[in-house]
């Protein structure tokens, strides 16, 4: 058994266990990614503890299953964040990762089998991840404050686990066990960067088209590097060790315009795709005319560059959109400290003192493509107003019903070319710091302990637009021949949008507002946790030879957040965040209780090599949301050592966070898609053969406002917060599994489990456009209640009295099935002469995904998104993904590794057989691709105190897939593609040096 432990006592190895839950390598059947070289370490145990359980197992045999990343197979993949390598994993969808920009929160998260990052528990040595980000629905933990040179192992636990470690295991458990109990000096430096030639001949041929310029031919860019030092000291009596870390990680920023598959921002066009926007993407803007009479959209206009003066022509979704692509970054800049100090004493067999001390201080920065405004917002614009020409008069007011001293509505769209792209500024500090008591007294391991987490957030946005700055200087008067505001505001000049060119400096400098938001989470833990066997006490089955063992703990938490924007986000003002952002502060405090067994029933008997019982009950009550229980039970049922089948099932629990209970409410504006109800004639205005006066009465449509109710341009009104009533999710998880290990075939097991998770009573927000059409269409009383008319127009967003509630609500379910494949087979190497060449190994883990369906809301026909992207399905959720990985160990102090990563094909969700997912698309936008990554890397141990690993990821530099803005079926992805699934960035080449004294 390996622990990454020296120095330390048998008993403290052996109660560590609880902790940084050890487990066996080669014997498990479970384990993918073993790496070759000088972190892999296996021997025969008798006594295992593992992530999943807190009850130590003599037989290696597992319930659940397990996967597994040790810290050598992170290192000869050249990772430096600890994101990437679970990414690569088919059980783990993207998240929140360093190629989010748009809607990024600086952190990195993990996310389980698709359910959402805040289903998945993450753990350090078995014990709580703070939450993370105060500022995302999900306060998902940071993966960030782990330190990656020193992880120890990863193990994945997938299914429910709330039994064990309470809320938040629905979709699984990510636990890190770190490396500690150092002795002398580590330090580990590598650094790498992206080779990546700029090749894609059709993408160019569109770029070039349209004039827009080419990146260089090949690149090297997106440099990243981390420096770690770890040291440690035994105690002179070696019962105890201190260790100390410290890091610094860096990474340099790479944009859009650096590849030419994003260098614009792509849109469908039938089965071809277009540059949307021109070679200089000029600020010509779009102009939606309003009727202010009925509100009925008069004109959709945009500046001609190619007439005279300020003339209008009709606005083309694909020749005059902006390109927004070459200002956003593909990567993000960041910059992380992290420090750390871990100690333990033993007083005493039974009294084992511990503390463990973990920091991090991380920035980053995402940018976006300048502001300005996001045709989201009318305005009043005076017919008399100086900076209109002729002919946007006759356009605004003319053509509108308004007479020539009146006031046109105008809905405008328009970019600051000038001012640069947007930042937002991302920092997070984080602390953490346990501290316990553990030992054994009388056959018993104890373990208490407390723990206390923090989360410092700060968010600066630049070079953002105030919305009633804008409003103020576009109302514009003249006096005595100068254009002047007619607020007479002091610093306001003329926002003149009506001409090409006509925005100058100043008028930026008064409308560029900037926000900041400052916030953080927190958390404190008191646990307690007793484990033993019973066979002392008589309780074990006669036909066992292990004793029962049970455990039983109980557990007070304490979740904390607080959110604090200042007035232009509070507000909304802020162009580009669409929706106010009020402040919001709360807590809730949790105690548990609970017990696990496991009793071995039969062993040693024919066809009954082992069979074992496991159980588990946890029993939560939740200061705001009440109780909830949690169980397992599972079977191990070993017919021979060559075969073993195992089942198991969970209840787990996910309860509602602080950002889900206690943000205010607010209506925001969220861009609707449509009111099926409004028009003169709505069944033909909205293409909706459901929309007739009798069902429209059913969404709060009177027979008198039937008819007359004006449709929106730009969106309709949402009614945005928390939900103190909420309750927790429910999730019903089984797994059915094959284990063989053949003795005949050493060194050789292979695992097959089908997983089946099914959540209730999901806490989410109902799609509005989904409540009013679900609405209209059954009169589901739920979703109708959510429709908020505005009393005498009926309309959803003319003032604030109309809107649709987009509140938390426990609405609808999610599931999804599959199978888990996991086989590993190692052999030695004899040349025919009888020479030792080493050994080989080969390590497969797969997932085949059945189904990954989602129920909006009660009531609602499911949906199925295996096998599908975009849409209502988001990234892509291919049927099969693996990592397939060969290494031969020479006896030559080195070793080399060759890693096979496969993603399958997927196709837009638009074209699925289901009726809730159908709606007209591109072609061009119909499939992506599989894509096939190959690695190399090889680990040279030079000394026995220097090892150098190098190597290469994604050898060929194969492109991602590429979609572009579909605007039929409103598909949007970042970049183009999807940087997180996909290899975005091209060829990463690294180098990483360890020294040991």
């Amino acid at each position: 058994m390996y622990c990454g432990r020296r120095g330390a006592t048998h008993a403290y190895r052996r109660l560590a266990g609880v902790i940084t839950t050890c487990t066996l390598l080669l014997q498990t059947g479970a384990a993918f990614g073993q790496a070759s070289g000088s972190d892999q370490t296996a021997s025969s145990v008798t006594e295992v503890v593992v992530t999943g359980s807190h009850i130590p197992q003599s037989n290696p045999s597992r319930v659940s299953p397990i996967v597994q990343i040790n810290g050598g197979q992170m290192k000869d993949s050249g990772f430096i964040r600890v994101e990437d390598a679970l990414n690569q994993l088919p059980q783990v969808f993207a998240d929140q990762n360093s190629t989010v920009t748009n809607s990024a929160t600086g952190t990195a998260t993990v996310n389980l089998r698709g359910l959402g990052a805040e289903r998945t528990l993450v753990l350090i040595d078995g014990k709580r991840l703070i939450p993370g980000d105060p500022t995302a629905g999900s306060i998902a933990p940071d993966l960030n404050f782990i330190p990656d040179a020193l992880v120890d192992r990863i193990d994945v636990v997938t299914g429910g686990a709330s039994a064990v470690y309470g809320s938040d295991a629905i979709a699984g458990v990510v636990n890190f066990i770190m490396k500690r109990d150092f002795t002398g000096i580590v330090v580990d430096a590598e650094t790498g960067a992206f080779s990546h030639a700029n090749a894609e001949a059709n993408i160019q041929s569109v770029l070039g088209s349209q004039g827009v310029a080419l990146p260089p031919r090949n690149l090297f860019d997106g440099l990243a590097g981390e420096v770690t030092v770890a040291a440690g000291v035994d105690a002179p009596d070696n019962r105890g060790n201190l260790t100390v870390y410290g890091a610094y990680r860096w990474t340099a920023a790479v944009t859009e315009a650096d590849r030419d598959f994003s260098a614009c921002a792509l849109a469908a066009q039938g089965p071809k795709l277009v540059c949307t926007g021109a070679a200089n993407s000029p600020a010509t803007g779009q102009f939606l005319v309003l009727d202010p009479s009925n509100f009925n959209l008069v004109g959709d206009l945009t500046l001609d560059p190619t007439g005279p003066g300020n003339t209008l022509r009709t606005f083309d979704p694909y020749r005059d959109a902006y390109n927004y692509g070459p200002y956003e970054y593909l990567q993000r800049p960041d910059q992380r400290w992290s420090a750390g100090a871990s100690a333990h004493y033993q007083l005493t067999p039974a009294v084992d003192l511990y503390v463990d001390g973990m920091f991090m201080y991380d920035h980053s920065v995402a940018q976006l493509a300048p502001s300005g405004l996001f045709s989201d917002v009318p305005f009043s614009i005076a017919c008399t107003n100086p900076m209109l020409s002729a002919a946007e008069v006759q356009a605004f007011c003319t053509n509108a019903n308004v007479p020539s001293t009146g006031t046109a509505l105008v809905v405008i769209g328009h970019r600051n070319v000038n001012a640069g792209g947007r930042q937002y500024q991302l920092t997070h500090e984080d602390y953490r710091v346990v501290a316990g008591v553990r030992g054994s007294v009388s056959g018993w391991d104890y373990d208490v302990s407390a723990q206390v987490s923090s989360v410092a957030v700060t968010q600066v946005d630049l070079h953002d637009v105030s919305l009633t700055r804008a409003a103020d200087a576009l109302d514009i008067v003249s006096e005595d021949g100068k254009l002047v505001c007619a607020s007479g505001n002091p610093g306001c000049a003329p926002y003149d949008v009506f001409q090409l060119g006509g925005v100058t400096p100043a008028a930026l400098d008064y409308i560029d507002t900037p926000g900041r938001a400052t916030g953080g989470t927190t958390e404190a833990v008191a646990s307690a946790n007793l484990t033993g066997q019973l066979g002392r006490y008589g309780v074990k089955s006669p036909w066992a030879d292990t004793d029962a063992g049970v455990a039983a703990g109980a557990e007070w938490r304490r979740e904390g957040l607080n959110y604090a924007p200042d007035m232009e986000l509070a507000s909304g003002d802020l162009a580009s965040a669409g929706v106010a952002s009020p402040a919001v502060d709360g807590h809730f405090d949790v105690f548990e209780i609970y017990g696990e067994a496991r009793v071995p029933l039969v062993q040693g008997r024919s066809g009954l090599h082992d069979l074992s019982l496991e159980g588990g009950y946890r029993y939560s009550w939740y200061s705001n949301a009440g109780q909830a229980q949690t169980y397992k039970a599972g079977v191990n049922w070993a017919m021979t050592s060559d075969v073993a089948l195992r089942s198991s099932f969970n209840q787990a629990v996910r309860a509602p966070n602080v950002v889900e209970l206690f943000t205010p409410t607010s209506i925001t504006n969220l861009g609707l898609d449509f009111d099926p109800c409004a028009g003169t004639n709505p069944v033909v205005d909205q293409g909706n053969p459901y929309a007739t006066a009798a069902n429209c009465a059913r969404t709060g449509v009177t027979a008198a406002e039937y008819g007359h109710i004006a449709p929106s341009p730009a969106g309709y009104n949402a009614l945005e917060g928390g939900n103190p009533d909420l309750r927790p999710e429910i999730a019903d998880t089984w797994t059915l599994g094959l284990v063989l290990t053949p003795i005949k075939v050493p060194q050789f097991n292979l695992t097959v489990d089908y997983f089946d998770i099914r959540i209730h009573g999901v806490i989410t927000t109902i799609d509005p456009d989904a409540a009013i059409e679900q609405c209209l269409e059954t009169g589901n009383p739920l979703l109708c209640s959510l429709i908020h008319r505005e009393p005498g127009t009926g309309s959803l967003w003319i003032g604030s009295d109309g809107y649709v509630s987009n509140v938390f609500e426990n609405g609808g379910s999610l599931s999804t099935r599959g199978l888990d494949f996991q086989m590993r087979y190692r052999r030695g190497l004899v040349l025919p002469g009888g020479r030792d060449v080493g050994a080989a190994s080969f390590t497969l883990n797969g997932t085949y995904l059945i189904e990954l369906s989602t129920v909006t809301e009660p009531g609602a026909p499911p949906y199925d998104c295996a096998g599908y992207y975009g849409l209502n399905c988001g990234d892509p959720a291919p049927r099969w993904r693996h990592i397939a990985r060969v290494s031969w160990e020479t006896p030559w102090n080195f070793d080399l590794s060759l890693t096979w990563r496969y993603t399958g094909s997927v196709i837009i969700a638009a074209a699925s057989p289901n009726p809730v997912l159908q709606v007209p698309f591109d072609p061009a936008d119909y499939r992506l691709d599989a894509r096939n990554y190959v690695d190399l890397s090889l680990d040279w141990r030079v000394t026995k105190r220097v090892e150098l690993r190098v190597g290469v990821n994604n050898l060929f530099d194969v492109d991602p897939p590429i979609i572009g803005t579909d605007f039929q079926s409103g598909i949007v992805a970042n970049a183009n593609t999807y940087p997180g699934v996909y290899d975005a960035l091209g060829r990463w080449l690294f180098v990483r040096l360890t020294i040991r004294t």
